[in-house]
């Protein structure tokens, strides 16, 4: 795109005089030798040529509306005529975004008003109005604006700066129509509209597999996570340093929305203990799929314990320390092993896990011997929090026709090992160079890992009567053992 200033104003001439329908200095010529389009100036002995590029033809501002937002207040423009809207101001006012758009409004705020037709009086404090002009051509491509009465307007934006108006792009857009365009390609929207997640833990991987699973269409969220945003957790969290101070489940919230306007995100800021079972366990029973992302193994039990009783899948990521590789498992109740399963077949897999905050690193410490905290880095952590939004994504469209479907059998494995470096001093330490190999293990590749359910299990097998055959005696004996004693 050209810098230089005469140019520029020349480009901006041309182009404005083109929108406005009125003649200008400078036209726009196609050159057919050069096979570009120039502005040239008139009136001159020596005709000045500029070559436009494509982000020259995009220099005018924009501002964006919502259509639907504007269909819904309909009748009370057609009754005042005049409808206020505020707008993000974005770089310098070259982008005004309708705040009622997304959830997260620019730090600047342009307040404006929607006037119907050319002959409405603009209000005297304000220097920003979107007019709708019925029977006259559009300004600009996206400017036309279908009333709910079938009337059609065309709109043009304008805007006092420093004592002269400026014109801007008009674009109405439509949003979940657009958004489902998108996604209709390889995913049944309709049905993942539907569909109900519970993410246990939104920090750096349950952040990430929560916008994802916006993005694809999933309509119900609900967010558990006691946590606060601190500015050690924005190097890696989804959430900016703008939101420092703010219950990660709120800035969650957020970012859903941001992706998914119309989704239906509920936020539990509260840890995940016996003492909320009250809280946690209706939400776990009304899921389709649960994520599990939070750091300490208690947690990841309770949640285990919850989702077998409650039939749920559930499906828990975690990196390594200094997230030098991680590892998914997927629970199917009473299918696959489920996670007391897992720690018990594989007790060194299950205590390797990533000390990311101050908490987890005293979780885990002796009282003469501290632990470091030893994060590792996002672009280490997003692979494991990719792989759990694909299986709970497999786990949402089950039931349904999906593009998907053919990886079914790709994805039959219960536990998946991702490794991002031969870390040493681990068992992982002498794998091959990636480029030097074709069937050993090695970095960034994922590995499916076969892991038989315990048919002894205390969570989803038949444990009495294991310790029953283990001790000679008759399970029936036993009777129905009475519940734990509720806490006062």
């Amino acid at each position: 795109m050209t810098t230089d200033p005469q140019q520029q104003q020349m480009i901006r001439e041309a182009m404005k005089a083109i929108a406005e329908r009125r003649p200008g200095r400078s036209k726009l010529v196609y050159d057919k030798t050069k096979r570009t389009i120039v502005a040239v100036t008139e009136g001159s002995q020596t005709p000045r040529a500029l070559n436009i590029t494509a982000e020259d033809a995009d220099m005018f501002a924009v501002a964006t509306l919502s259509s639907r937002w504007l269909s819904d207040r309909w009748g009370i423009i057609m009754r005042d005529r005049v409808l206020p809207v505020h707008f993000s101001c974005w770089d310098d006012g070259d982008a005004l975004t309708q705040c009622d758009l997304g959830a997260l409004p620019a730090s600047s705020i342009a307040e404006g008003v929607i006037l119907l037709g050319e002959g409405t009086p603009q209000p005297t404090a304000t220097n920003l109005r979107v007019v709708l002009r019925s029977g006259k051509a559009p300004v600009s491509e996206g400017s036309t604006f279908v009333a709910p009465d079938g009337s059609i307007h065309h709109a043009v934006t304008l805007r006092q700066i420093d004592g002269s108006e400026k014109t801007l792009d008009t674009d109405f857009v439509d949003l979940q129509p657009e958004l489902a365009i998108r996604r209709a390609t390889l995913l049944e929207t309709q049905v993942l509209k539907d569909k109900a997640a519970v993410l246990v833990g939104v920090g750096t991987g349950g952040a990430h597999a929560a916008i994802e699973l916006a993005k694809c269409g999933v309509g119900r969220f609900d967010l558990i996570d006691p946590d606060r945003l601190t500015v050690g957790n924005i190097v890696r969290h989804p959430g900016g340093i703008s939101q420092v101070g703010r219950f990660k489940v709120q800035v969650v919230c957020d970012l859903i929305h941001e992706k998914n306007p119309d989704a239906k995100v509920t936020i539990h800021p509260v840890a995940v203990s016996a003492e909320n079972l009250e809280t946690i366990r209706p939400l776990i029973a009304a899921a389709d799929v649960v994520i599990c992302g939070t750091d300490g193994r208690p947690s990841k039990l309770l949640v285990n314990r919850l989702c077998v009783e409650e039939n749920v899948v559930a499906i828990y990521g975690g990196a390594f320390r200094r997230a030098f590789g991680g590892q998914v498992l997927r629970v199917r109740p009473k299918t696959s092993p489920c996670h007391e399963c897992f720690v018990a077949a594989m007790p060194e897999e299950s205590t390797n896990v990533e000390i990311s905050s101050q908490a987890a690193a005293d979780a885990v410490a002796y009282s003469d011997r501290p632990v470091a905290v030893e994060p590792g880095l996002s672009l280490d952590v997003l692979p494991i929090a990719n792989m759990v939004t694909k299986l709970a994504l497999m786990e949402l469209l089950v039931d349904t026709t999906s593009t998907l479907g053919i990886l079914k059998a790709d994805y039959a494995a219960p536990w998946y090992l991702w490794l991002n470096r031969p870390e040493p001093g681990t068992q992982y330490a002498d794998l091959p160079p990636m480029s030097e190999s074709s069937d050993e293990m090695t970095i960034n590749r994922w590995y499916g890992v076969d892991l038989a359910r315990d048919q002894d299990c205390p969570v989803c097998g038949d444990f009495i009567s294991s310790i029953a055959a283990s001790y000679g005696l008759d399970a029936k004996a036993f009777g129905n053992l009475p519940s734990l004693p509720t806490k006062e």
